[in-house]
């Protein structure tokens, strides 16, 4: 599946590459960005649920957010490289009940939160669709990086999620709309696919009774998600142009 949306993306680049637009050719602006994200099963990114001894555990990961700075260069007016950095929250929720003859006796609620960086790369193909309004797609690759393992525990639980790389590669794909105005800067709204080329971290519950371990369960957590994207780039003139006043 994921082939197939990664085959389309580039499908949809191919074909806006024969068409024409204008307005970023020799462009080197920098912008910001806030990628608020969400969860899904389709991406990979649901609830998992394991039992044992008549425990349930349960890590669902919450919505996060990325934000950062973005740098773009315009090739020519259909095609421009781009690159930044972003910090990435990841919030999991983590729930552990315990159940005798149908009855729960013990329920244990707590959140554990994952930091990380990333330094995309990205193609962008523009297609114009009236005089300020332009049309997106991207696709390129990502550096990760995971500066910790995550730690937390209580009365009756130990939970550690063991990073499996300091550094993952990763694919990026989006798609968006933007619109471009000479004294204002661009305004941009579109969704973007992250997905890392391997889970990320090894995460290994334990749950304790008068101090004693009686079970536990691990989970592999994935880095994946689908998000939506607002970003803003400050206003620039052509290089070609800046030289010239100069």
């Amino acid at each position: 599946m994921r082939i197939f949306i990664y085959t389309i993306l580039f499908s949809a680049m191919l074909i806006m590459v024969t068409k024409q637009s204008v307005a970023q050719e020799n462009v080197l602006t920098a912008g910001v960005q806030f990628r608020p994200f969400f969860t899904n099963k389709f991406f990979r990114t649901g609830a998992q649920s394991k039992d044992s001894s008549n425990v349930n555990f349960t890590i669902t990961p919450k919505g996060g957010f990325s934000a950062g700075g973005v740098v773009r260069y315009g090739f020519t007016g259909t095609l421009s490289f781009e690159t930044g950095i972003n910090i990435i929250k990841r919030p999991h929720d983590l729930n552990i009940t315990k159940t005798i003859d149908g009855n729960t006796i013990i329920t244990t609620h707590t959140r554990f939160t994952s930091i990380s960086y990333e330094i995309p790369v990205c193609i962008l193909v523009f297609l114009q669709l009236s005089d300020h309004l332009f049309m997106d797609a991207g696709l390129g690759l990502s550096m990760d990086f995971y500066p910790s393992h995550l730690f937390t525990y209580g009365e009756n639980f130990q939970q550690y999620s063991r990073r499996k790389n300091w550094m993952f590669p990763a694919v990026n794909a989006s798609l968006g709309y933007e619109w471009r105005t000479e004294k204002s800067g661009y305004f941009y709204i579109g969704s973007s696919y992250h997905n890392p080329f391997s889970e990320i971290y090894t995460s290994t519950i334990g749950y304790y009774e008068n101090g004693r371990y009686l079970t536990g369960q691990q989970f592999l957590l994935s880095g994946n998600y689908l998000s939506i994207d607002f970003r803003y780039f400050f206003p620039q003139d052509p290089l070609k142009k800046q030289k010239k006043k100069h």
